[in-house]
């Protein structure tokens, strides 16, 4: 997973009030804060009910204990990791990471320094105990052997994270090479390969009073808070003034960075434009709650809906995070669709974007067109907050979250979508089996995760036979003669009762085809220019994309795409267009025969 990274992490903790704070000083007691060394981009979120529950389940079934004091203030940051990977903080310190294993498909905690001291106290369990003059040797980078090992748990097993004590105290935090009864038969060899060793004297666990709430950490990060809300306001004010022409909508997708958006919004606009997207994927409760917040604020809601996913996925077969023809067909087309119909090329959206989300949006503007959307302007107030900003923003303004993220999702957006995590998968199993149970027939059962990388999963590009004699190329393509005609004006054909001509390229009403070239690079442009236009014509999923790219208004999607005689012949439908994109430019031209 590719996180930005942005510079040095500033994370604190006030260890007087026990309350994670976004500066170096207290709003609350007014004391310096001690820094906490999270791993960046520092994208740090509060740990709800679901997650403590999670947690210290996971915790209890590895060592006999529950890690997790609920009456505390606990906070999660995501770090660059293949799946979940949150660090776990209460009382100021890295307890250690929650973990989704992709193997063991299960989730598994890795205890930090302090989270071991803390289990070691309330349960003996999965530890390694070694000699004084060994520790002396770990303490300073090695590993343990198992010369220097006086005792350990034998329930161990290959792979466990163990905690290594000596004398009665934590020294140690790693992962056991060989189980406990397997050690009985050694002598020799490393049985736990080191990750974390405590730094100078061993400690004892530093425990803090609870009884915090998240009203006081709202109060100890109040001037902060505050700040970059006054900030955001005036980044709206100022983006409207400069935008005086255009229309004015928040898109809304029902998770807290876009709700956040709106409700900054709704504090320089009276009356506001609201459009969701729905992709036809979207989860039930997302679709209840974007209903309901409309309802509750007395929005203007406008909808684009697609209703294209299963029908598409036939064609273009399973999306992954490098073939995001999804993006495109159920969720920007429509949204393009909507945008152009009803507010022409004349629309600022307010949109809840965040650098710390990923790299693509961390070198983006704040002010950007999407070159998908052209027709809208977006605009993020909220680009350079952090999740726990946007925390302690909605906790300010009591406002009420989509119930997902008590679910334990961190992200909202399609239940399908190949870019969650394997461990959001594993909550939809249990949380929505009936959306689990269509996911498996459409994957063949393939639950190890590779089908959300095209290139994990072995698909070899699309190929293409044809017939080619020296400088000639003939063939026959499966078609609508009628569909392929009216979609040629793009390409400026000749049309004729039984054949279209264009570009020196002769298809006939049978769909047989033939053409001259000169070079590969000419034969090549024909056979995609041919191609495209067959494959587009004759699958068209009427999503909107093109729609959207037409500066000349030369194009009306009803059904399948129709193209007016103002048509300009630029092509620009034609590139965007996710099945030339997605589909035909994968497509390997193979010759059947040189003479």
């Amino acid at each position: 997973m590719k996180l930005p990274y942005l510079g040095k992490t500033d994370f604190y903790w006030c260890m007087n009030c026990n309350l994670p704070l976004l500066g170096k000083r207290c709003g609350k007691c007014e004391k310096e804060a001690k820094k906490v060394n999270i791993t960046p981009p520092g994208d740090v979120r509060p740990a709800f009910p679901f997650d403590v529950e999670l947690i210290n389940r996971v915790v209890k079934e590895q060592y006999g204990c529950e890690l997790l004091e609920e009456n505390k203030i606990i906070v999660l940051n995501p770090a660059p990791s293949f799946d979940r990977f949150d660090e776990v903080i209460m009382d100021g310190h890295i307890l250690g990471v929650i973990k989704y294993d992709i193997a063991r498909r299960k989730f598994i905690f890795l205890p930090r320094l302090e989270g071991a001291r803390r289990i070691w106290e309330r349960s003996k369990a999965k530890y390694v105990e070694v000699s004084k003059e060994a520790s002396k040797f770990i303490l300073q980078g090695k590993s343990v052997l198992m010369p220097g090992v006086v005792s350990w748990d034998e329930s161990i097993e290959e792979g466990d994270e163990v905690i290594v004590v000596s004398q009665g105290k934590v020294i140690a935090v790693g992962r056991a090479r060989f189980s406990g009864r397997e050690a009985k038969e050694k002598e020799k060899g490393m049985f736990v390969k080191v990750r974390k060793r405590a730094k100078g004297n061993p400690k004892k666990p530093e425990i803090l009073k609870g009884g915090q709430t998240w009203e006081e950490v709202i109060e100890a990060n109040k001037s902060i808070i505050e700040n970059y809300e006054k900030e955001a306001i005036r980044f709206i004010e100022k983006v409207i003034e400069k935008n005086r022409d255009k229309n004015i909508a928040v898109a809304f997708s029902g998770g807290k960075d876009s709700l956040a958006t709106l409700l900054l919004v709704r504090k320089v606009l009276e009356s506001i434009d609201v459009i969701f997207t729905d992709t036809g994927i979207e989860f039930p409760e997302t679709i209840e709650y974007v209903n309901k917040i409309a309802e509750k604020y007395k929005l203007r809601l406008f909808v684009a809906k697609s209703d294209k996913f299963w029908k598409a996925i036939n064609y273009f077969g399973m999306p992954a995070r490098d073939y995001r023809w999804c993006c495109k067909v159920v969720k920007l087309g429509p949204t393009a669709k909507l945008i152009k119909r009803k507010y022409g090329n004349n629309l600022l959206s307010f949109i809840g974007q965040r650098r710390y989300e990923s790299e693509i949006r961390a070198r983006s503007s704040r002010v950007w067109i999407n070159p998908w959307l052209p027709t809208q302007t977006g605009a993020s107030p909220i680009q350079n907050w952090r999740a726990l900003h946007v925390w302690l923003f909605l906790f300010k303004e009591k406002a009420e979250v989509n119930p997902l993220y008590y679910k334990g999702l961190e992200r909202i957006g399609c239940w399908l979508c190949p870019a969650s995590d394997m461990a959001e998968f594993e909550l939809l199993k249990s949380q929505h089996p009936e959306l689990w149970k269509k996911l498996k027939e459409v994957l063949n059962n393939l639950e190890n995760g590779e089908w959300r990388w095209l290139r994990k999963r072995g698909e070899e590009e699309i190929k293409f036979e044809y017939n080619q004699e020296k400088d000639k190329v003939h063939g026959t393509l499966s078609m609508d003669f009628n569909a392929v005609t009216k979609l040629s004006k793009i390409f400026n054909a000749e049309v004729k009762q039984n054949s279209i001509t264009f570009m020196g390229i002769v298809l006939n009403k049978d769909g047989s085809f033939f053409f001259s070239f000169s070079d590969e690079k000419e034969k090549n442009k024909k056979l995609w220019a041919l191609l495209s236009l067959v494959e587009r014509a004759m699958n068209c999923f009427s999503c909107g994309v093109c729609e959207a790219q037409c500066e000349h208004d030369a194009i009306v999607v009803n059904g399948k795409v129709e193209i007016k005689e103002s048509c300009k012949h630029c092509l620009a439908c034609h590139y965007s267009c996710p099945i030339v994109k997605y589909r035909v430019n994968r497509i390997k031209f193979i010759p059947k025969k040189h003479n």
